[in-house]
């Protein structure tokens, strides 16, 4: 069978289950899940360090006024 003009594999071959491949993608996903949550968890600490920063302006700006 040829290969489609757009160089995807034939359709019979797509629809065959490789249960190899299952573990990289499980491997994956863990691993994007990882990232999300440490990307996550950075956002926050920077979301709490710039609250404070923006409480302690406020904090100096009334008292200047």
């Amino acid at each position: 069978m040829e290969p489609a003009a757009n160089g995807d594999k034939p359709s019979d071959e797509q629809q065959q289950f490789d249960p190899s491949r299952m573990i990289g993608i499980i491997k994956r996903k863990a691993l994007i899940k990882d990232l999300a949550a440490a990307y996550h968890a950075e956002c926050v600490a920077c979301c709490k360090e710039l609250l404070e920063l923006q409480r302690k302006w406020e904090e100096g700006a009334m008292r200047r006024s």
